[in-house]
């Protein structure tokens, strides 16, 4: 029981993270405060403007509170060389320096021990400046190991710019940089300008606000970094060439694209496959064409939420509805479908009775709950804490509980009604049906475990820095495609083929003997013969219309009888000859 209940808490969670809220654009606040000023996130690069738009890392800094500020921007792969780490008042050698730890961001430039008797220093200060590491000129600016013990200028994966930004001077304000270029004007900071210096663009408007582009040529793990003694605020954000979608989350395009192509093709050639057997095909094959139908119809939805996403920079309320009805639906209908065959409704069992309203009733309440909880993701604020929470979980935890516990107990009572009735075919494809929902569960065991992993780890920044590009994969990719692979190997199965009476309730076989000679029977008759399938007839029949001539076999509340046209024949012309004499 202690197994079910946790496999109920696992099935539960995964639903949860099936109806995620909105993602938001790759964007923070930088403030003051012990590493409240460095954050970092992945982006694409871009060496030149495509539609208009280039890679970029925008910051913007409103000139009230005023600060002075330092700030460098880089590429986590090279932040060993953000700072310059001394022991003993001398440089540390490049082969010692390399194994120390990254720089992580939030110093203030006064000397932080990395290791024993090593200092970084990360800020130009009097200090350095009297040890040789920096010049005047420099002043405030971060402090770059920028060349390796003969010299040699180093090589970095991207541009870093390193500034310091003065808000509370006189005029709009100005960078270290920008003085450094215009030392000989005194005037050229009074007025709104746009300055280029070190790879990145600057623009001061009139009140003094400024706003920084750098440009992201490189694909890679970029870091913010602030520092000021003061209090100060600003907004940045990591802009891909691509659109406006993180660059974790853009992938997701491609998948979803590919996803509806690949449901779509499944449809047509399931269609077709239908077509040309028409005559035998089966209810279940006819609602698993609905649901690949469905299936295409919600990767469509999803795929033109996030392209708006990615053109817009906020998502549709009409695509986000839409898409929170089909999605639940979708969940509900695989789930009610999987609990009727795995009761054996059109295989073992003619009609489910009143078990077939509970089976509706239920997907009804279960999509009504995903409705209700996706509901909550688009419309509550997702900060907001307290029991209220609870309303638009519960419920869906509780039908997917019960829909789980049905369908196993169903699928294993099915399994035991064709032991007893011997009926090898279908207990060769329950047991299939059996095996494959084991192998599900014990992927979605794993991917639960680590989803875990990577949600906590992906806390430290030296993980975070490789498998940002990887994010999309956790929050929609394994999921999907789970589904998709579970779903083409049901859709395998239950193709539309000639031989689709193994699956329906013409399928009577009492031993390997007899299926092997109905099979050969079968083989006889043409594709198009209008006699196929007719001789199958359905009784009710007492013990005296039973003859040798028959073969009979009892269901829950019919008995199915395979009789044979030629005998049905020799006794109509055996009753008229015995009338005869009778006259």
């Amino acid at each position: 029981m202690r197994i079910l209940q946790g496999f109920q808490l696992l099935l539960s969670w995964l639903a949860l993270s099936s109806l995620k809220p909105l993602a938001a654009a790759d964007s923070s606040y930088l403030t003051h405060g012990e590493g409240d000023g460095f954050k970092c996130a992945g982006i694409y690069g871009s060496s030149h403007e495509s539609k208009g738009r280039r890679s970029t890392i925008e910051i913007v800094i409103p000139s009230v509170p005023s600060s002075n500020i330092t700030i460098a921007i880089f590429d986590y792969s090279d932040s060993k060389w953000i700072g310059i780490p001394v022991r003993d008042g001398k440089r540390v050698p490049d082969a010692e320096a390399m194994k120390l730890d990254s720089y992580i961001g939030g110093s203030a430039g006064s000397g932080r021990d990395v290791n024993e008797g090593i200092q970084r220093f990360t800020i130009c200060n009097n200090e350095t400046i009297s040890m040789g590491l920096c010049s005047a000129s420099d002043i405030d600016r971060p402090l770059l190991n920028d060349h390796d013990d003969k010299g040699q200028p180093r090589t970095f994966k991207s541009v870093i710019y390193g500034d310091y930004l003065m808000l509370n001077r006189s005029g709009i304000g100005y960078t270290q940089l920008e003085h450094k270029q215009h030392s000989n004007d005194d005037d050229w900071n009074k007025q709104a300008r746009m300055s280029i210096v070190d790879g990145a663009t600057l623009e001061w408007s009139a009140d003094g606000t400024l706003k920084i582009n750098y440009y992201v040529n490189t694909t890679g793990f970029y870091c913010v970094d602030a520092v000021s003694l003061g209090d100060f605020i600003a907004h940045v954000e990591w802009i891909n060439v691509d659109g406006l979608l993180p660059a974790g989350e853009y992938p997701k395009l491609y998948v979803y694209l590919a996803l509806m192509i690949a449901y779509i093709s499944i449809a047509i050639a399931w269609a077709f496959m239908s077509w040309r057997v028409w005559s035998e095909i089966l209810p279940v094959q006819n609602q698993l064409l609905g649901l690949i139908c469905l299936l295409a119809v919600d990767m469509g939805m999803n795929f033109g939420f996030w392209k708006y996403f990615n053109t817009k920079g906020a998502p549709s309320m009409v695509y986000s509805v839409f898409t929170l009805v089909i999605d639940a639906g979708r969940n509900s209908l695989s789930f009610f479908m999987l609990l009727v065959v795995s009761l054996g409704w059109g295989v073992v069992r003619p009609s489910l009775g009143k078990t077939m309203i509970r089976c509706i009733l239920l997907a009804v309440v279960h999509f009504s709950a995903g409705c209700l909880y996706g509901a909550g993701l688009l419309f509550r604020d997702p900060h907001e804490s307290g029991p209220l929470g609870l309303i638009y979980v519960i419920p869906l935890s509780m039908s997917l509980a019960m829909f789980y516990l049905w369908i196993l107990s169903a699928i294993i009572a099915t399994i035991n009604l064709l032991v007893d009735r011997q009926q090898t075919f279908k207990l060769a494809m329950y047991n299939h049906l059996w095996r494959l929902l084991l192998v599900c569960l014990v992927m979605l065991f794993a991917f639960f475990v680590l989803n875990i992993i990577y949600t906590i780890s992906y806390t430290r920044i030296e993980v975070a820095a490789w498998s940002w590009r990887w994010l999309w994969f956790w929050t929609d990719g394994w999921l999907n495609f789970e589904y998709f692979g579970a779903l083409c190997v049901i859709l395998y199965w239950w193709r539309p083929t000639l031989q689709n009476y193994r699956y329906s309730l013409e399928e009577l076989a009492s031993n390997e003997d007899e299926a092997a000679e109905r099979e050969q029977a079968f083989a006889h008759d043409s594709f198009d013969n209008p006699q196929m399938g007719e001789n199958l007839e359905l009784d009710v029949l007492d013990a005296t219309t039973a003859t040798k001539k028959t073969t009979s076999i009892s269901g829950d509340d019919v008995q199915f009888v395979i009789s044979n046209d030629d005998d049905e024949e020799e006794e109509d012309n055996a009753v008229a000859a015995a009338s005869k004499s009778n006259s």
